[in-house]
């Protein structure tokens, strides 16, 4: 089943992902890993990727 990017799934709960992030306290190069993974260039299976995709699935966005 497709989701959408991540973006997309933020955005139908009225959310940005920059904003969602910053409110978490995740800095910059979080942001930018955040951007990978919601495009798809990244898959989120290893190091700092891996513990931000357990912080989405956390927070209830699916990721691929």
């Amino acid at each position: 089943m497709k989701y959408g990017t991540l973006s997309q799934q933020m955005a139908k709960n009225g959310v940005k992902l920059r904003t969602w992030a910053k409110a978490k306290g995740l800095n910059e190069r979080d942001i930018g890993i955040l951007n990978q993974i919601s495009q798809g260039i990244i898959k989120g299976k290893w190091g700092r990727a891996k513990e931000l995709v357990e912080l989405l699935k956390r927070d209830g966005f699916k990721v691929a």
